[in-house]
């Protein structure tokens, strides 16, 4: 049986990036691994750059920050699940091309939509269209006889 693999959240911004995104060589479509972590929220590890007595290079899986709080509830059930979550790096501004010189990272998740389906019952759908009453009708002018 296949899984159904659709976009839940397109684009999550990472908060608390523990790392120097200009220097981790981490780029965009890379693949991050979620993990639950003691405090709720949804830590992010992926494969960095990160040299030996910064000479010998290796690639290692390290933290680079978390979800927020509304993200890490959405998938914390699929975590806690084992569910499959494929997440990638979407967006990505290093330091130094920062104008307020905070870094970003966006990442998307994908997986089973029903996993969205607790958050989308308590929304009401929107209401109907009310329907276009016709016209009056105009009353029927008599012909002149003449």
């Amino acid at each position: 049986m296949h899984d159904i693999i659709e976009p839940i959240l397109p684009q999550v911004p990472v908060e608390g990036i523990a790392l120097h995104v200009g220097r981790s060589r981490l780029s965009m479509g890379d693949t991050v691994t979620p993990r639950l972590m003691p405090e709720g929220l949804v830590g992010l590890w992926a494969r960095i750059f990160r040299p030996w007595m910064g000479i010998v290079p290796l690639w290692r899986e390290g933290y680079i920050g978390h979800l927020g709080p509304m993200a890490s509830q959405i998938l914390a059930p699929a975590l806690e699940k084992g569910l499959a979550l494929r997440m990638r790096v979407v967006m990505l501004t290093p330091e130094h091309l920062a104008g307020s010189g905070q870094p970003e990272i966006h990442v998307s998740v994908w997986g089973d939509p029903r996993l969205l389906t607790p958050f989308l019952d308590g929304i009401a759908p929107p209401p109907p269209p009310a329907a276009e009453e016709p016209p009056p009708a105009k009353p029927a002018r008599k012909a002149a006889r003449g």
